[in-house]
């Protein structure tokens, strides 16, 4: 018997799935994904506390990093055993811009685990010892890293972008973790880690009777719940240009490639998103047909918008052989140059098109994964339709408006160059 193959339709739309919003009793809002299936949840409590709001270098790594190293009544080894215990997973951590405690468990634990977590965000022990071991740890990893081309590029690339003094721009070194103090990390906490800074994500089957212990936990932890960030916007010293930097690594030389641009709030986003696709955002964009399929000239390169709440930035990484180096910038360059002269065939516009469709339907094949979509929306204050917007302003971008965003976003004088190895 002949099949037929199944009949191939374009996505018309893209609708995030529903999710409520509530607040508990000290103001902490809370975004709650209902889901079926296996009774496990996962939930995030997260602070607007990362390095963007630190006062001292390091401090907000070390803070959260630190947070589920004791309490008062518990040491490190006895959460780690209760977490243990119940078969959940819970980590602590910072980012540029926020600080979170991460936890997946079951349900018939809830009470128990967010008893644990209500522990760590009140009470605290920041033992001197705990975080003397987590800086030296820290230390001595960030020795290893900095032998590393790859990572010294990226370091050297924000620097460039946002100036070696900014939140965004600065690269941690190993002073920075000798001279956080246990008095600056108390004053971080009590500073950010209140109700008024605070918000909740979290899916699985959400009765009502786990919003109430929820209310009882987490909604009576005392704190500022009026608390408004004021800090400021730091002044960027963005420095386009191209930039080497020596290392002993002979044989390959890290190379990083793009601008500060902007962030989900610009309307030029969703058009410069698609831009970036067709770049370098997928195994089969330009930038890899190109040097790595064609020319053989890398094992890897593309290209990314990186978003971050303040602002953001595009890059192009790869990390190539000596003997190619000069041959794979000058093949960056030509293809930033066709993109800003050439406009894009509707034949590629509308497979990379489908591509972002089928991505952003990927995002949301699960509760877990559409609480990554609903986490952006609520951090970065995103209407609930934003991606639903996103995906339809991908729809209707023209070849010609994608080649007027590369002229205006990619000029070649506004780009940063930044090259280590041997030279």
């Amino acid at each position: 018997m002949k099949l037929k193959a199944p009949q191939i339709t374009e996505l018309s739309g893209f609708n995030l799935p529903h999710y409520d919003n509530i607040l508990l009793e000290n103001g902490i809002p809370v975004s709650v994904l209902q889901a079926d299936g296996p009774d496990v949840v996962k939930m995030e409590i997260i602070f607007h506390a990362g390095r963007y709001y630190e006062k001292n270098k390091a401090v907000a790594k070390v803070t959260a990093s630190t947070l589920k190293e004791g309490t008062g009544n518990m040491s490190s080894a006895q959460i780690a055993e209760q977490i243990d215990y119940y078969g959940a997973n819970l980590t602590t951590g910072a980012d540029m811009d926020t600080s979170f405690i991460q936890t997946h468990f079951l349900g018939k634990y809830f009470k128990d685990i967010v008893a644990i977590v209500r522990s760590l965000l009140t009470e605290p022990g920041f033992h001197e010892s705990e975080i003397s071991k987590y800086k030296n740890r820290q230390i001595e990893r960030l020795k290893n890293d900095l032998s590393k081309n790859d990572i010294l590029a990226y370091r050297y690339y924000t620097e460039r972008l946002f100036g070696d003094d900014h939140p965004y721009g600065y690269s941690t070194q190993p002073e920075d973790y000798n001279n956080v103090s246990r008095e600056m990390i108390l004053e971080h906490y009590n500073d950010l880690y209140v109700p008024g800074n605070c918000t909740i994500l979290i899916t699985g089957n959400i009765t009502d009777d786990k919003i109430q212990w929820m209310n009882e936990s987490l909604g009576t932890i005392k704190g500022n719940s009026d608390y408004i960030n004021i800090r400021t916007d730091k002044p960027v010293a963005a420095l386009p240009g191209k930039f080497r930097y020596e290392n002993d690594r002979m044989y390959q030389t890290a190379v990083r490639i793009g601008k500060k641009m902007f962030n989900r709030y610009h309307p030029d986003y969703p058009a410069m998103y698609l831009l970036n696709t067709v770049l370098g955002g997928y195994f089969g964009a330009r930038l890899s047909a190109n040097i790595r399929e064609d020319k053989g000239y890398t094992y890897g390169v593309y290209s990314a918008m990186d978003m971050l709440q303040r602002d953001g930035y595009f890059i192009i990484s790869t990390d190539v052989g000596n003997d190619y180096l000069d041959k794979t910038i000058f093949e960056i360059y030509r293809e930033l140059d066709m993109l800003r002269r050439e406009p894009v065939t509707a034949d590629e516009l509308k497979l990379v098109r489908n591509y972002i469709k089928g991505y952003m339907l990927s995002m949301i094949n699960g509760n877990i994964n559409t609480l990554s979509l609903i986490k952006t929306i609520e951090l970065s204050k995103l209407q609930k339709d934003y991606f639903t917007g996103f995906v339809n302003k991908i729809s209707e971008v023209t070849p010609e408006e994608l080649m007027a965003i590369a002229n205006k976003h990619l000029p070649e004088d506004g780009i940063t160059e930044v090259l280590v190895g041997a030279f």
